[in-house]
């Protein structure tokens, strides 16, 4: 829960700044809403909405160009590769076949789309800005979850597992 709580409080204003940073830029990209499964999962495994209401938000990266929204694109929609792994690494503490508290994880996201967006990218110059998008993004959330003053209020506090 304290990983789930942590990863809501960096996605929710990363998906944001990627939303607001997509029509400053006219980006003709969809950006998949994901953050709100992270708040489903969250509730899944037993917390209650104040306490996902008063969990950090982290600071998103400024996403000041259209390549460095692609690169923050890549960093997200990527994410969701590794994702599907650990949720299948999930099964023994939520059991084969469960959603539950794991929708975030399980969501594929939109990798294809992505991938052309960075091919339309490179195509117009963008590479250099696409990989300063990236690096900022990947050290955003590196920091983010490396941060050790994290303390979780008592409703997102690790529990043991839920009911099958």
């Amino acid at each position: 829960m304290r990983l789930l709580a942590r990863l809501y409080g960096f996605h929710l204003p990363f998906e944001r700044a990627l939303i607001e940073a997509a029509l400053r830029h006219g980006v003709d990209a969809r950006i998949g809403a994901r953050a709100h499964l992270l708040a489903r999962d969250l509730v899944d495994l037993g917390a209650d909405g104040a306490a996902i209401a008063s969990l950090p938000m982290a600071e998103p990266p400024a996403l000041r160009s259209p390549g460095e929204w692609l690169g923050a694109f890549y960093m997200r929609e990527g994410a969701t590769l590794g994702a599907a792994r650990l949720s299948a690494a999930l099964d023994p503490l939520l059991g084969a076949g469960s959603a539950r508290g794991r929708r975030f994880l399980s969501d594929a996201g939109g990798w294809r789309e992505c991938c052309a967006a960075l091919e339309e990218g490179a195509s117009r110059g963008l590479l250099p800005e696409m990989i300063d998008g990236a690096r900022a993004s990947f050290e955003a959330i590196e920091h983010w979850l490396a941060d050790q003053s994290f303390t979780p209020t008592s409703s997102i506090a690790l529990r043991g597992a839920p009911s099958k």
